[in-house]
């Protein structure tokens, strides 16, 4: 189910760089949204990968970010981070999906009472259900 998230623990697999191969780690391979400046922190912080924010509603952003071990290329991710709810990727796209049926739903003109000017000026309508 959507926002149910998941343990971090039972989050990890192998990481592979864009060339199809399997990474190791940050400092060879980095994902093409990354903006992290790799080298300025020391030990796991230089493992992960994050994307710019963009701003989802009332100050709350989402991010993409992944973790790579670079000893051995295991990788933690890739997630969504909305706020701090933690998503699988799957389960993001749903939500955006979502939403957008949501949206859609709201354009759809049907639901919208009927609206007619009488003579006198006054609206008057009927709703539709």
């Amino acid at each position: 189910m959507i926002g149910e998230g998941r343990p971090r623990a039972q989050r990890s697999g192998a990481f592979l760089d864009p060339g199809g191969g399997t990474g190791s780690g940050s400092q060879n391979v980095c994902p093409a949204w990354c903006v992290v400046s790799h080298g300025a922190q020391l030990g796991e912080e230089d493992w992960v990968h994050t994307s710019a924010p963009v701003p989802v509603a009332d100050g709350m952003v989402a991010r993409l970010c992944l973790s790579v071990d670079p000893a051995t290329g295991s990788c933690d991710g890739p997630y969504v981070l909305v706020g701090t709810t933690e998503y699988l990727v799957s389960e993001a796209v749903e939500l955006g999906l979502s939403l957008i049926v949501l949206a859609r739903a709201g354009e759809d003109p049907s639901w919208a009472p009927s609206t007619q000017v009488t003579s006198s000026g006054t609206v008057g309508g009927d709703r539709r259900h």
